[in-house]
């Protein structure tokens, strides 16, 4: 796309898997990150001709998230990327009880179900019948915590349920994150959720805790099919959600973002990362 450079691990990647990949980025809390992630991960692998869309169906409190996922999928609009928002900072289900008006969640796992055109056009778009492209992969990203309320019995982790995912749980590395991450994915699996990462985000300031938190988390956590690992994301600086950057800070976060591709098995690099 113009305007936006390669990262610097500059692979080619071929396509692993012939079906839509679904991942709910979700995270320990609100404002952990995962926006900045799930833009950054999604021009990545556009940057390395993967099909993919990330979308936010459920958005509140100031349309800053949204701008950044236009931004990182140049060509698309609100409308296609977000189902329901409102200007009010509070969660959809407490929008609904305010209002009195019903959230509609059948509606929106309905509109993530028919997010069926990828941005770009790579080795990792699909051909379905009539020779229309699907994206391989679908980050969809969830609001606050796993359990925060979309509407009347309906959570985060509904949405996943009904959309069969993948989960990409996203924290701040921090002190309290071990605790924080553990939880999360206790709820997942209890839930039938499968978990396949964790990524940690780097603080401004890290704190004593950092050195040892990926590896506590990993010690900790329960035996699961399909989890692929631990990721330390880095500090991109107080301006990392702003959509101007998207290109520089693309660049800085290239090889982890490499690794979390090849984590997640979503495609095969051609040749070895300077």
């Amino acid at each position: 796309m113009a305007g936006f450079g390669h990262s610097t691990c500059d692979h080619k990647f071929e396509t692993l898997n012939l079906e839509t990949q679904y991942f709910l980025i979700v995270g320990t809390d609100t404002g952990v990150g995962k926006t900045v992630f799930s833009g950054l991960f999604a021009r990545y692998l556009m940057d390395n001709e993967v099909g993919v869309r990330a979308v936010k169906p459920f958005c509140s409190g100031g349309k800053g998230d949204i701008d950044f996922l236009v931004a990182a999928q140049s060509g698309l609009g609100q409308e296609d990327l977000n189902f329901w928002y409102s200007d009010e900072p509070i969660s959809p289900a407490a929008w609904e009880l305010r209002h009195g008006q019903a959230v509609d969640f059948e509606g929106a796992v309905d509109w993530v179900k028919s997010r069926q055109w990828p941005v770009g056009s790579g080795k990792a778009s699909l051909q379905v019948a009539g020779g229309s492209p699907q994206p391989s992969v679908l980050l969809v990203e969830g609001v606050g915590g796993l359990l925060a309320p979309l509407a009347k019995g309906k959570t985060v982790a509904s949405l996943g349920q009904a959309i069969g995912v993948q989960l990409v749980v996203v924290a701040p590395n921090r002190v309290g994150v071990v605790n924080q991450v553990l939880l999360t994915v206790e709820a997942a699996t209890k839930r039938g959720l499968k978990v396949a990462l964790v990524v940690l985000m780097e603080q401004k300031e890290p704190d004593d805790s950092v050195p040892e938190n990926a590896d506590l988390i990993r010690q900790n956590l329960p035996e699961m099919t399909g989890f692929k690992g631990v990721i330390e994301f880095p500090y991109l600086g107080p301006d990392a959600s702003g959509p101007s950057l998207i290109p520089v800070h693309a660049n800085e976060a290239g090889k982890v973002l490499s690794q979390v591709a090849e984590l997640l098995a979503l495609s095969g690099p051609s040749g070895p990362c300077d």
